[in-house]
């Protein structure tokens, strides 16, 4: 994979989300991802813009026809650029706003974790960490969309090579997945049990993952967080740097709860 760390990270986040969904049926200004089979989760449902000049409400209506047999109604740009242009007249639309950082590992932590608190563990104990997580997100009351979510992650397992860390190992209640394509490596999924905060055990994910993902030679180790959320705070702790962002509009019943 060639091109600039921004521009690789990007095309890996398309191509995983391709091969995760369904099928992939062309639009008039870019790419509709579409998974029946996984109708709740957003992510796998969503519309990848490709024309950068394109006009929101044209893009906005694209939407309403092609996920009239959704709930929700999502686009992602990943030209930073457009997506900046596009963010004021979907945000005074009523539509759901994100921009979100696209962070790299680029030094030390400011301090490591407690030793032997963060570990790779079994899918089975990661998988439990995080739906005890999702259960407690706005969406968590619909067992239907924990169960797709964990479906999620299966499919991405089959095709990005998903493997789970968390913390404490002993008894996890943060868990995270690391991604990779061979080359570079995506922290995902991070979820802490509302319960637990607080005693490092992010930290001590996010920095186990991270480590065995360079231990292994993959550059960039990247994650991507909410801007407008407080975990960017912890991630430039733990030595990872902005070199970009994507933006994503959605719009759904629950506001800002994304699946």
């Amino acid at each position: 994979m060639t091109g600039t760390p921004i521009e690789r990270i990007k095309a890996f986040l398309r191509a995983t989300e391709e091969r995760t969904c369904d099928e992939t049926v062309p639009t008039p200004h870019g790419v509709a991802l579409r998974t029946p089979s996984l109708a709740l989760v957003w992510q796998l449902n969503a519309i990848h813009v490709d024309d950068a000049a394109a006009d929101a409400a044209v893009l906005a209506a694209e939407a309403d026809e092609v996920q009239a047999d959704l709930s929700h109604r999502k686009l992602v740009v990943h030209d930073e650029e457009c997506g900046a242009r596009l963010a004021d007249w979907f945000g005074a639309q009523g539509w759901n706003v994100f921009r979100l950082l696209v962070m790299v590992r680029a030094r030390p932590p400011d301090r490591p974790p407690a030793p032997g608190v963060g570990a790779e563990v079994s899918r089975r104990r990661g998988a439990a960490v995080l739906a005890a997580f999702r259960r407690e997100q706005p969406f968590g009351w619909q067992e239907r969309a924990v169960a797709q979510l964990a479906a999620m992650d299966e499919r991405y397992q089959r095709v990005a090579g998903g493997r789970d860390f968390a913390a404490p190992a002993s008894e996890p209640a943060c868990a995270c997945r690391l991604y990779t394509n061979g080359e570079l490596a995506q922290i995902d999924e991070v979820g802490t049990v509302a319960a637990e905060r607080g005693r490092g055990y992010a930290r001590a994910t996010v920095l186990a993952a991270a480590d065995a993902a360079a231990a292994e030679g993959r550059d960039p180790v990247f994650l991507l967080t909410d801007a407008a959320d407080w975990p960017q705070h912890l991630y430039r702790r733990l030595g990872f740097d902005v070199i970009g962002a994507v933006y994503e509009f959605l719009k759904v019943p629950l506001g800002r709860a994304r699946p």
